[in-house]
């Protein structure tokens, strides 16, 4: 039974109430998948979207009868329209539609705040390595937008929290080896030696992933608990990191949001080579990447 519009909840009838049951229907079955579509998630891509129109043609060709062919309409109607916005350059943020156009204007902006998403999504839902890793990415692109000033302070708590997690497992890293190989001595003799491989290998692809971050120029490494270093290594890191954080004054860097769009405005029409001089030192000023400058400097007349 439906509680509300989007809660259910389950309800025992006596048999001798049932007046009549009646079989669910194949439409109504197969309409729940499409009406889950809408609304989308954000930062969908044209394939991405291009799967879900297909989903909602399906239905209404196989259920061309049903009553709910309107209601399937309408979504594949806000689908398509989606879709044509993102394949024209546009893209969809905290549930809302950003068009191409103001979407260029906001690109700095926008951009930081889809990366600083990551970051508090992911440590939110406790992925802190990829909330870490998300992080590096935004303090290296965008560390003069208000993004990564508003995001310092729950990275620093994020690290706090992980320092904390690891300072436990270490304190409890000599107890569980113990128990560990206590429990292998107990193993039927013709079962230890399959379970020691399985944990050698184990460990083994452990150590190939972190060699492989590491090769990568990843700072944040994978952690497991049954390897002790690693975790010594990554707990100094965060405490270093943290510290520095804490001591990191944002109130002297400038504007690089207000920076890019003023920079971008200047650079719309046809500015003169003196305004387009002048727009790309306002960039500039606000340290923005060199990514970004590019972006600016293809705009300004050659």
């Amino acid at each position: 039974v439906k509680v509300t519009k989007t809660i259910r909840d389950q309800r025992k009838i006596p048999k001798s109430q049932v007046l009549e049951i009646v079989a669910e229907k194949k439409d109504q079955l197969a309409f729940e998948k499409v009406r889950s579509q809408v609304p989308t998630p954000d930062l969908l891509g044209p394939e991405e979207y291009e799967r879900l129109i297909e989903n909602t043609k399906a239905f209404l060709t196989e259920h061309s009868g049903s009553p709910l062919v309107s209601d399937a309409k309408k979504i594949l109607a806000e689908l398509q329209k989606e879709d044509a916005e993102v394949r024209a350059g546009g893209i969809k943020f905290n549930g809302e539609l950003v068009p191409a156009s103001e979407r260029a204007k906001k690109a700095y902006t926008l951009d930081s705040k889809i990366v600083a998403n990551s970051v508090t999504t992911n440590g939110d839902a406790g992925r802190r390595t990829a909330a870490l890793r998300a992080w590096t990415k935004l303090e290296k692109d965008f560390k003069t937008s208000r993004a990564f000033i508003d995001t310092k302070p729950y990275v620093i708590e994020l690290m706090k929290t992980q320092m904390a997690l690891i300072d436990k497992q270490l304190a409890s890293f000599d107890r569980r080896m113990k128990e560990r190989e206590d429990g292998i001595a107990r193993i039927p003799a013709k079962d230890r030696e399959r379970t020691e491989r399985i944990l050698r290998e184990q460990s083994d692809n452990y150590l190939n992933i972190i060699a492989s971050e590491k090769e990568a120029g990843i700072r944040w490494i994978s952690l497991d608990p049954n390897h002790q270093e690693p975790m010594k290594r990554m707990r100094q890191l965060l405490e270093r990191e943290s510290q520095r954080l804490e001591k990191l004054s944002t109130s002297q860097l400038p504007d690089g949001d207000h920076a890019w769009e003023e920079a971008w405005s200047a650079l719309q029409g046809s500015p003169t080579p003196e305004e387009a001089r002048n727009a790309l030192a306002t960039a500039r000023s606000g340290q923005l990447p060199k990514s970004y400058l590019e972006k600016l400097e293809a705009l300004a007349p050659k």
